[in-house]
């Protein structure tokens, strides 16, 4: 009789243990499907790395898609966030691509402050972290446009760009200007200089996203703007510099159209009405102009002074 009731209670015990292991793995199987949908509602999403945390993330990331010079690149984005970023308050945290806004005064005086030399700008920062993926078959030598005379300035004087100083013919080649011939359409001269000197990129993930400004004054195309673009299965990360003593940022889309629409809010990519471009270009290919988005930029009182 009392082996029986024994059983009886190490079997009750039992099944008691096993009801609430399912009720755990129940909650977990729900709490985890939340956390999904959380992860997936932040994105659109986007970060200046103004600290640590940021910073690491992003960096690991791009070390895992294989980019070149992430030790450098950390050093590069840390030591803005300690002086400009500082300066003008950048978060350490992801936000709403479409409502960040930065003090570029700010981040320009808490930069000079503590450099007598150079930041990098956006074609610096890609070229940087494409250094050797991205290769040529021909270069042109003796740049002598004046488009990059910011960059060349800074790539031929300040010892921490000597990494890019060693391809400064094949930098210029990229992203110096383009004469747009007589009938010619603008939006096709970047991806023929892109064919007839061969570059490509050797990744399977990463991806040198450009905007191409059109001048009708001097017939010209010229990178006006420039990231890289790393491809996941359910998501894509672009990583740009803004511009010259402006913020780094990281942004996080679902489609390369949904980044487009948010890089659409930046008025210094846009001329005159009626002018042709800018045109976007993922590596050597043509995959569309922007639109100015109006309706989004009237909701978005954002500082986007180039």
């Amino acid at each position: 009789m009392r082996e029986r009731e024994y059983l009886l209670k190490r079997h009750n015990k039992a099944r008691t243990a096993l009801e609430l292991s399912a009720v755990i793995i129940l909650a977990s199987a729900i709490l985890g499907a939340c956390a999904e949908n959380v992860q997936k509602q932040k994105i659109p999403a986007a970060t200046y790395m103004g600290g640590k945390a940021s910073i690491t993330e992003i960096c690991k990331e791009l070390d895992a898609a294989g980019a070149s010079h992430v030790d450098l690149f950390q050093e590069w984005v840390t030591d803005f966030a300690d002086s400009a970023g500082k300066n003008a308050r950048l978060e350490d945290a992801w936000s709403d691509p479409t409502k960040m806004k930065a003090d570029i005064v700010k981040c320009m005086d808490g930069w000079e402050q503590n450099h007598d030399d150079s930041d990098a700008d956006c074609r610096m920062t890609a070229f940087l972290l494409l250094d050797g993926m991205l290769c040529s078959e021909s270069t042109e030598g003796n740049y002598a446009g004046t488009y990059l005379m910011f960059d060349t300035e800074a790539i031929d004087n300040v010892d921490r760009y000597e990494i890019i100083k060693k391809n400064r013919d094949m930098f210029t080649t990229l992203y110096g200007e383009k004469s747009v011939t007589d009938g010619s359409p603008p939006e096709t001269v970047f991806s023929d200089s892109w064919k007839y000197h061969g570059f490509q990129i050797n990744s399977d993930r990463i991806s040198l996203l450009s905007i191409l400004i059109y001048d009708p004054y001097s017939e010209v195309v010229f990178v006006g703007h420039t990231g890289i673009l790393i491809k996941y299965s359910d998501y894509y990360l672009f990583v740009e510099k803004l511009a010259f003593e402006q913020p780094y940022q990281a942004t996080k889309v679902h489609t390369v159209d949904e980044l487009l629409n948010i890089m659409s809010l930046r008025a210094e990519y846009f001329g005159e009405e009626g002018e042709a471009g800018p045109f976007v270009y993922n590596n050597g290919e043509y995959i569309g102009t922007l639109k100015k988005n109006i309706d989004m930029a009237e909701k978005t009182p954002c500082n986007r002074s180039k």
